[in-house]
């Protein structure tokens, strides 16, 4: 697995981007997390579990493996959707980082200061001044997939005993991390009615604001 070398530096303006991002998605999303039930645990869980997970190193290092070993104890359908997981977990890290890295140089050339004064609308600038649109709007649809995915589980009457393989699995190469955000996002849907519903909106939302930032910035 190729390893990215990332400087304190880089980590710190990364952790503001994942910051400021989260008080995006808080004031772009107020709409569910005031009104509909269930939703008002999104920011926790973006923020916990997608954008800055604990241990993130030791979990990324363990995914490929798990991917190879979940093939042979697990259905082909539920092996894709952690898949999916897997890549978006690398997908938003390496995002994140070139946005960090795209605000050291423009905004923050002389050294970071002593506190995040990011901004809102700088951080939507950086992200498509940084590039890789495409990418980002792959990352958009595999959030809304593997939401749906965990609110898929959340009804499964037997989740405990469907878990059970995948967690010994993930524990053989170190990959439990992973296991515990699947576990959050399946805990968290356990109190919504409805995932689709914010799914469509996330995805309509944030590509509309990726297009819209694109066309004035890029």
């Amino acid at each position: 697995m190729n390893v990215i070398k990332v400087t304190a530096d880089e980590k710190t303006a990364k952790a503001w981007v994942v910051s400021k991002m989260i008080d995006r998605i808080e004031g772009t999303y107020a709409d569910f997390i005031a009104d509909v039930k269930g939703f008002d645990k999104i920011p926790w869980f973006f923020r916990q579990h997608l954008y800055s997970p604990s241990n993130k190193e030791a979990r990324d290092a363990a995914l490929d493996s798990l991917y190879e070993k979940l093939k042979s104890v697990t259905g082909p359908e539920m092996t894709e959707n952690i898949h999916k997981l897997i890549r978006l977990n690398k997908l938003t890290d390496e995002l994140d980082l070139l946005t960090a890295r795209h605000l050291l140089q423009e905004k923050w050339p002389r050294g970071l200061p002593p506190e995040n004064d990011l901004k809102i609308e700088e951080l939507n600038i950086a992200i498509v001044q940084a590039g890789r649109l495409t990418e980002r709007e792959q990352q958009i649809d595999l959030i809304c997939e593997t939401l749906n995915f965990f609110f898929n589980l959340s009804k499964l009457p037997l989740i405990r005993l469907v878990m059970a393989p995948i967690k010994v699995a993930a524990s053989m190469v170190g990959a439990s991390e992973l296991i515990s955000t699947m576990e959050a996002g399946y805990e968290l849907s356990r109190g919504i009615r409805d995932m689709k519903v914010f799914a469509t909106a996330f995805a309509e939302r944030e590509k509309g604001l990726l297009h819209q930032m694109a066309a004035k910035h890029s």
